[in-house]
């Protein structure tokens, strides 16, 4: 099997130069390519946005699963590109219709960028030829990329390579005129477009733009997003399950309440006694000394925080002349982030796993580019190598302009108060959030969703993902996992990176689902370091983990079978 995960453009442009076996035939092997090539070059001429997209990045890389697709005839335009300027409606207006592409280029691109009032924007790419489907691509932190930038490059390259057509959008807002949750003030129209109407708004006019520019309506759209993008996935499900086929969805930011809730307790904790870089490599490599052969592999990885007893007060060493450790202050900061939020003897919100402590791989752009190893505790309890502290900036954009229903421009995280103010929260937590269990509609379409969520983020609590998904389970009854699974990933940062496997296909993966009934009972992930393949490991659908045969090298996933958790 081919995968081309990690490949940014300069590996999309290397591909054409490799000899492949394939086992569905060379031509469709030097048809990809050379798609994938062309169209590389197409999109690299759009506006840099040095960004990461707010994905897992791996998506449509494993090209012997998505080869299968081609078995489905090439649609053609009816139309020339340009025409579609003048095929808008009231409710939206096509800004541009441009080629990309000489005549006869394998894999030339019509781009539409279209607008709806007042300020959502789309981006559609109809790739020539047309394979019959949309692939719909999420968003990050609180959205507003350029729909004319390079947001999601790699990803939009390989999917229209393969023939889908692409969207994409602003979520009604530009992040560079208003950062943050600046957008958010005192309008409520930005923030429904952001929360609920942008994505189903853009993706329902995406289909009627490709059924007339293909003379033909979308036979399959997918959906795949991280983070922001990850609470799009089920919003989507739970509100709009007519408006994908398949969805992938990645720590998933769903529920914005218990987020903040969770980011606003790790801020107290460390507001008063902050937490040197040093401190927390002495805080991970204690807590690899204690629980890193748990579970019956020595690798730097803790399969399953759940199953971990760890207490900072009784497991850590006390600061003194015996050598290096924490004071007191330090011991109760760290107490406090990991117990948790709670408010009157009730847990509000989880604290953060044990596992994301050490140092782990970290990315300088979108298609994986090299940066010096962070702590997945870095900008978000610590400040990374530049001095940068994100979580609390998160947390008071929501608290000042998303978190009530009258704006709160003076609101930060000394004077907000869960006692007094969660009631305050109702109102816009409905709008907000996608906390819903019951997916019988998206269930009844016969949908699929993979959710996956990495162990050792500490932007997105992967506990919260967990607790809705067996809320889910509890809601539903029996026979879940034929419909939406979830995939734990031990030791990955949020959406990607950390101390284990980081990559794999997810994309392909619910596409196989959808169309050819193949149930994934593991996803295979992937750790690439300069270049190479360093590691395999079976993902398990929860709640399954990897354990280790006893047999075999502990890097290849062949060594791993999926079980559940127990002694």
């Amino acid at each position: 099997m081919l995968s081309l995960a990690g490949s940014g453009l300069s590996g999309l442009h290397r591909m054409t130069k490799m000899q492949v076996r394939w086992p569905w035939g060379r031509l469709w092997h030097e048809r990809a390519i050379a798609a994938i090539a062309a169209i590389a070059t197409v999109v690299a001429l759009v506006v840099p946005e040095r960004v990461l997209a707010q994905s897992n990045g791996s998506s449509f890389t494993d090209l012997a699963s998505l080869g299968r697709l081609l078995k489905v005839a090439a649609q053609r335009p009816v139309m020339r590109c340009r025409e579609l300027v003048a095929t808008g409606a009231p409710s939206y207006t096509v800004l541009t219709a441009e080629p990309a592409g000489g005549p006869g280029v394998a894999g030339s691109v019509c781009r539409v960028h279209g607008a709806v009032p007042l300020e959502l924007e789309f981006m559609l790419e109809l790739p020539n030829p047309w394979n019959g489907r949309l692939y719909v691509l999420g968003n990050g932190g609180y959205a507003g990329e350029s729909v004319t930038g390079d947001y999601g490059m790699a990803e939009r390259t390989r999917a229209m390579a393969v023939g889908f057509a692409v969207m994409f959008t602003n979520l009604g807002h530009d992040r560079v005129r208003e950062p943050g949750t600046d957008w958010a003030r005192n309008s409520f129209a930005k923030k429904l477009d952001y929360a609920v109407r942008g994505l189903h708004t853009t993706t329902t006019i995406a289909k009627d733009i490709a059924r007339l520019y293909y003379g033909r309506r979308v036979q399959r759209s997918y959906f795949d997003g991280c983070s922001t993008g990850g609470g799009q996935a089920l919003k989507a499900a739970q509100r709009f399950p007519a408006d994908y086929d398949g969805i992938v969805g990645g720590a998933p930011v769903f529920d914005f309440v218990q987020l903040q809730l969770y980011g606003w307790n790790n801020q107290m904790a460390v507001l008063n006694t902050p937490l040197s870089r040093e401190k927390v490599a002495l805080l991970g490599q204690r807590i690899m000394d204690l629980f890193d052969a748990q579970d019956g592999v020595k690798d730097g990885v803790i399969e399953n925080p759940l199953a971990i007893d760890f207490d900072p007060v009784r497991d850590l060493p006390h600061a003194g002349p015996l050598g290096p450790g924490f004071t007191d202050a330090e011991l109760s900061a760290l107490s406090r982030i990991y117990r948790g939020t709670f408010l009157d003897g009730r847990q509000l919100a989880p604290g953060v796993p044990v596992g994301a402590e050490s140092l782990g791989q970290v990315y300088a752009t979108a298609d994986f580019g090299f940066a010096p190893p962070e702590s997945g505790w870095a900008t978000r309890l610590v400040p990374d190598r530049q001095g940068h502290m994100q979580q609390r900036a998160n947390v008071e954009g929501w608290l000042k302009y998303l978190a009530f229903e009258q704006d709160d421009p003076d609101m930060d995280i000394t004077r907000f108060d869960p006692g007094r103010d969660l009631p305050r929260m109702q109102v816009m937590s409905s709008i907000m959030d996608a906390a819903d269990p019951d997916l019988g509609d998206f269930k009844a379409r016969g949908g699929k969703m993979i959710l996956y969520h990495g162990w050792a983020d500490v932007g997105v609590n992967p506990i919260m993902t967990v607790r809705y998904y067996e809320k889910i389970q509890r809601t539903m009854g029996k026979g879940v996992d034929r419909f939406v699974r979830l995939f734990m990933v031990p030791g990955m940062f949020h959406c990607r990176g950390g101390l284990n496997v980081d990559r794999f296909d997810a994309a392909a993966t619910v596409i196989a689902w959808v169309e050819r009934g193949e149930v994934p009972e593991r996803i295979i992930g992937t750790r690439i370091e300069d270049g190479k393949v360093v590691r395999t490991r079976p993902l398990c659908p929860y709640p399954q983990v990897a354990r280790y045969k006893g047999i075999g090298g502990t890097d290849n996933a062949s060594s791993f079978s999926c079980e559940l958790s127990g002694p």
